[in-house]
Protein backbone atom coordinates (compact mmCIF):
# COMPACT_ATOMS: atom_id res chain seq x y z
CA UNK A 1 0.00 0.00 0.00
CA UNK A 2 1.54 3.42 -1.37
CA UNK A 3 -1.79 5.58 -0.45
CA UNK A 4 -3.97 5.67 2.68
CA UNK A 5 -6.69 8.18 2.18
CA UNK A 6 -9.09 8.39 5.16
CA UNK A 7 -10.91 11.87 4.39
CA UNK A 8 -14.00 13.27 6.05
CA UNK A 9 -13.89 10.06 8.62
CA UNK A 10 -13.72 12.21 11.94
CA UNK A 11 -10.58 10.33 13.66
CA UNK A 12 -9.99 13.18 15.59
CA UNK A 13 -6.59 13.49 17.66
CA UNK A 14 -6.75 10.55 19.35
CA UNK A 15 -7.19 8.83 15.24
CA UNK A 16 -3.88 10.63 14.60
CA UNK A 17 -2.31 9.26 17.33
CA UNK A 18 -2.91 5.95 15.99
CA UNK A 19 -2.03 6.41 12.78
CA UNK A 20 1.21 8.26 13.51
CA UNK A 21 1.95 4.77 15.48
CA UNK A 22 1.23 2.63 12.31
CA UNK A 23 3.29 5.21 9.98
CA UNK A 24 6.40 4.43 12.67
CA UNK A 25 7.10 1.20 11.19
CA UNK A 26 5.61 1.76 7.45
CA UNK A 27 8.10 2.44 4.42
CA UNK A 28 5.87 2.24 1.89
CA UNK A 29 3.22 4.92 2.17
CA UNK A 30 3.91 7.48 0.10
CA UNK A 31 0.64 9.62 0.13
CA UNK A 32 -1.50 10.61 3.15
CA UNK A 33 -5.09 12.31 3.17
CA UNK A 34 -6.61 12.75 5.87
CA UNK A 35 -8.74 16.08 4.85
CA UNK A 36 -11.45 17.38 7.37
CA UNK A 37 -10.75 14.90 10.71
CA UNK A 38 -10.65 17.53 13.09
CA UNK A 39 -6.89 16.31 14.18
CA UNK A 40 -6.06 19.84 15.61
CA UNK A 41 -2.83 20.93 16.76
CA UNK A 42 -2.46 17.95 18.88
CA UNK A 43 -3.04 15.33 15.87
CA UNK A 44 -0.47 17.62 13.95
CA UNK A 45 1.90 17.25 16.80
CA UNK A 46 1.75 13.28 16.40
CA UNK A 47 2.31 13.35 12.73
CA UNK A 48 5.37 15.79 12.92
CA UNK A 49 6.85 13.10 15.45
CA UNK A 50 6.55 10.87 12.64
CA UNK A 51 7.77 12.87 9.93
CA UNK A 52 11.19 13.52 11.60
CA UNK A 53 12.63 10.08 11.29
CA UNK A 54 9.70 8.89 8.17
CA UNK A 55 11.24 9.06 4.89
CA UNK A 56 8.63 7.43 2.54
CA UNK A 57 5.74 9.81 2.94
CA UNK A 58 6.20 12.22 0.16
CA UNK A 59 2.29 13.84 -0.08
CA UNK A 60 0.40 14.90 3.29
CA UNK A 61 -3.34 16.33 2.73
CA UNK A 62 -4.37 18.01 6.06
CA UNK A 63 -6.75 20.44 4.74
CA UNK A 64 -9.61 21.25 7.19
CA UNK A 65 -8.40 19.66 10.61
CA UNK A 66 -8.60 22.87 12.98
CA UNK A 67 -4.75 22.98 12.75
CA UNK A 68 -3.78 26.47 14.49
CA UNK A 69 -0.25 28.43 14.70
CA UNK A 70 0.92 25.45 17.22
CA UNK A 71 0.28 22.31 15.01
CA UNK A 72 1.78 24.80 11.99
CA UNK A 73 4.87 25.43 13.93
CA UNK A 74 5.41 21.43 14.93
CA UNK A 75 4.67 20.73 11.26
CA UNK A 76 7.53 23.42 10.63
CA UNK A 77 9.99 21.33 12.93
CA UNK A 78 9.44 17.89 11.18
CA UNK A 79 10.61 19.30 7.97
CA UNK A 80 13.18 20.89 9.18
CA UNK A 81 14.83 17.03 9.62
CA UNK A 82 12.44 15.55 6.62
CA UNK A 83 13.94 15.24 3.29
CA UNK A 84 11.06 13.41 1.39
CA UNK A 85 7.91 15.25 2.16
CA UNK A 86 7.53 17.34 -1.31
CA UNK A 87 3.57 18.01 -0.45
CA UNK A 88 2.28 19.07 2.40
CA UNK A 89 -1.50 20.85 2.09
CA UNK A 90 -2.85 22.86 4.93
CA UNK A 91 -6.00 24.49 3.10
CA UNK A 92 -8.59 25.55 5.25
CA UNK A 93 -7.38 25.20 8.82
CA UNK A 94 -6.49 27.91 11.63
CA UNK A 95 -3.07 28.81 10.74
CA UNK A 96 -2.52 32.22 11.58
CA UNK A 97 0.17 35.17 10.83
CA UNK A 98 2.55 33.18 13.47
CA UNK A 99 2.02 29.57 12.12
CA UNK A 100 2.39 30.89 8.59
CA UNK A 101 6.07 32.28 9.70
CA UNK A 102 7.25 29.21 11.03
CA UNK A 103 6.63 27.15 7.72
Amino acid sequence: ITTITLDSNNIGMEGARHFAEALKINSSVTTIGLLNNTIGDEGARQLAEVLKSNSSVTNINISSNVIGDDGAQYLAEALKTNTSVTTINLDYNSIGTEGARHL
